[in-house]
């Protein structure tokens, strides 16, 4: 993890991990959110598809919200909320609107397809809940849900 890297816990379902925004944590923050989410009760396919969220999330914030600069924080929140496990990601980077992303075109031929824009598309696939916030002096922020199984 890099210098920034710290993880903080209150209590056994929250749990929080703060790094600089390089792709070189990413490994850190897949492992820290699968673990958290095994610990939560999840079968390991529904942790992956947490895990491939997040990543797809992380990354994101480290190429477009910082714009691949290595000093900006990236804060993880992993909880527990009644029968839902719940991820929340946010940062201090430039502001995200998800409604300016266009719907992608995955019933087109691949050839006519754009280049990239399916990672919001993937998210909302792999998670129940999706949501975002964004504000120019409380940053960004992004919630996700998913169904602990055998919970509710």
């Amino acid at each position: 993890m890099s210098a920034l890297a710290s993880v903080s816990s209150t209590d056994d379902a929250v749990s929080e991990l703060c790094v600089r925004s390089q792709a070189s944590n990413l490994a850190s923050i897949a492992e820290f959110v699968s673990g958290r989410a095994r610990q939560s009760g999840m079968d390991e396919n529904t942790v992956f598809d947490v895990q491939m969220a997040v990543d797809e999330a992380c990354t994101n914030i480290i190429e477009h919200a910082y714009a691949g600069r290595g000093d900006g924080e990236v804060r993880i929140c992993c909880y527990v909320r009644d029968a839902d496990f719940v991820v929340r990601i946010s940062d201090d980077g430039m502001p995200f609107d998800p409604d300016a992303v266009p719907e992608p075109r995955i019933g087109a031929p691949i050839e006519e397809r754009d280049i990239g824009g399916l990672g919001l598309f993937f998210m909302r696939q792999l998670m129940d809940r999706v949501e975002f916030r964004a504000g120019d002096l409380s940053g960004n922020m992004v919630e996700m849900t998913k169904a602990i199984r055998g919970r509710r």
